[in-house]
């Protein structure tokens, strides 16, 4: 059986047709082909992978190909095929960083003198061009600047601070961008379908992140993924292959530091490092999410045209704008600082307690009441503090079952109390009995029934009683707290807009001057007023 060959190889662009996510460049470029403007020395920039030898080959081929001048080669003349295979005579391609001396390039340059074998043009294709010696690079320069008609000079280089700016000066400049994972991500579905290889589609933006902008490394990437699962390209094997880190992990750090549980913080990590994940990018992907949550506060019902995951929704509740600027603060600094821990596990669990110990609104939280004698309780409609029971420096004995009648009072009081908040908020009470609690959550957060027991331990540390619960999962007959909220605040928009739209200024700058009325932009004075604190 021959050899297979390589993805990155077989799947490189031939034309400029075929290249993605250059096309400022293949513009510019097509548009001097096709004029005949032509400059005699050319620069491309960018990081690995994304085109500048490709780009340069490309535009040999432009310049030689027999069918004549343009930016679209034929393909199949003797000149673009021996092109394309690297054997036309009139190309040079020269690795910089293996041909440093002075005396390589002067014996390069002695032979631009001389007319093209067979081509129209000589090209010299100079690749990481900035590992030239100083001496190399002057002697560059005299060519540079008075070079031959029939010669062209393509440099390519991944740090152009350290070209001399004399040549710089003497070239084309074009800045090469990185690929954003979207595009990366269809060009490598694309390749899975030519090549008929079965793909779950989620594994393919995995590849497309961890490339981090190269379209030469996301197909080596997938070429070892194919590899890795036997002719598959399956979500969980890319995953192990590349040490993601599956949102779950992620998911459960955020609901545990939300009720400063700092246990399952620490589970969770070991539940990590069992499965030998990379912390360094469970940092990164964990500053990623904190920057969702932090949009989400900042811009509330825009989730979807954000496009940020609905797991996250009940989440942006839990902390202000401020601790989430603190939270995504430490991420981002954990990850620097990884390299000077004594692990990376070490580093990572230091980062997971920081965010634990550095939150605001805790410290206002975790100072623990004295609980008073029975003869001395306050009475019930009395507003009492929220004091988690593994925090409360005294026990006391619990009393029969209240009567609950308030829920939405009562729920007001859980308010801090992150998941635990959230979880009481979108459920409805049905009804309280003999010390039962049942509750009905509504269908689109059923993913909170993970903290029924804490629920239950809030509420026995807030009413002072044992207590039940029980939660079902179904559509409201009643409302719940989330819902009296929403349905209050659409009725003071209402009012807000209906009273907007009657003033008479605005229906003067309406009627009069052509004015548009953006009712989409009008909030409630306390959301409005929160905003510029």
């Amino acid at each position: 059986m021959e050899p297979s060959q390589v993805l990155a190889r077989k799947y490189r662009p031939r034309t400029f047709s075929e290249l993605v996510g250059q096309e400022h460049v293949v513009r510019a470029l097509g548009n001097a082909l096709q004029t005949g403007r032509l400059h005699h020395a050319y620069l491309f920039t960018g990081t690995r992978g994304v085109g500048k030898t490709t780009i340069a080959r490309i535009l040999a081929k432009c310049l030689n190909c027999e069918v004549g001048l343009s930016a679209t080669p034929c393909g199949v003349c003797p000149t673009c095929r021996d092109i394309d295979s690297g054997r036309f005579p009139d190309m040079l391609e020269v690795d910089a960083a293996t041909n440093t001396k002075v005396e390589e390039m002067r014996e390069l340059l002695d032979n631009a003198q001389y007319m093209p074998v067979s081509g129209r043009f000589k090209v010299y294709i100079i690749d990481e061009v900035h590992m030239l010696s100083r001496s190399a690079f002057n002697s560059m320069l005299k060519t540079l600047e008075e070079p031959p008609e029939h010669v062209k000079f393509i440099l390519a280089t991944t740090d152009p601070q350290k070209v001399p700016v004399t040549v710089l000066s003497r070239c084309l400049q074009f800045n090469l961008r990185q690929m954003p994972p979207d595009l990366i991500t269809s060009r490598l579905q694309h390749i899975l379908e030519q090549e008929h290889i079965p793909c779950e589609p989620a594994a393919l933006p995995l590849i497309a992140r961890a490339a981090q902008g190269s379209m030469r490394d996301s197909l080596s990437l997938l070429d070892q993924a194919i590899a890795y699962g036997s002719g598959q390209v399956r979500l969980a094997e890319v995953g192990d292959m590349l040490g993601s880190i599956e949102q779950d992990y992620l998911l459960e750090i955020l609901r545990a530091l939300s009720i400063e549980d700092g246990a399952a913080l620490m589970q969770v990590a070991q539940g990590m490092a069992t499965r030998s994940l990379s912390f360094e990018q469970a940092l990164q992907d964990l500053a990623t999410l904190l920057h969702d949550l932090a949009l989400l506060r900042a811009l509330p019902g825009q989730r979807e045209a954000l496009g940020i995951d609905a797991a996250l929704e009940p989440l942006a509740a839990c902390w202000d704008a401020q601790t989430l600027q603190l939270l995504y603060q430490i991420a981002v600094q954990s990850r620097k600082d990884l390299p000077l821990a004594p692990d990376d596990a070490a580093g990572f669990r230091m980062a997971l307690l920081r965010m634990l110990a550095f939150q605001p609104v805790a410290a206002a939280q975790s100072q623990p009441m004295p609980v008073l004698p029975k003869a001395a309780k306050p009475e019930p409609a009395a507003p009492v503090p929220t004091v988690p029971a593994a925090r409360a420096s005294t026990v006391t004995e619990k009393g029969a079952p209240p009567a609950l009648g308030d829920w939405p009072g009562l729920v007001s009081r859980l308010s801090g109390a992150g998941m635990v908040f959230e979880l009481a908020r979108h459920s409805e009470l049905v009804r309280y009995a003999e010390g039962t609690l049942v509750l009905l959550l509504e269908p689109a957060h059923r993913h909170l029934m993970s903290y029924k027991e804490k629920l239950r331990t809030a509420l026995e540390a807030l009413l002072d009683a044992d207590i039940r619960i029980s939660i079902d999962v179904g559509e409201s007959v009643g409302k719940s707290v989330a819902a009296i909220e929403d349905e209050a605040r659409a009725a003071t928009l209402q009012e807000a807009a209906e009273a907007i739209r009657n003033d008479p200024f605005v229906q003067t700058v309406v009627g009069t001057l052509g004015g548009k009325l953006v009712e989409s932009t009008i909030k409630p004075k306390h959301e409005r007023d929160q905003g510029e604190h």
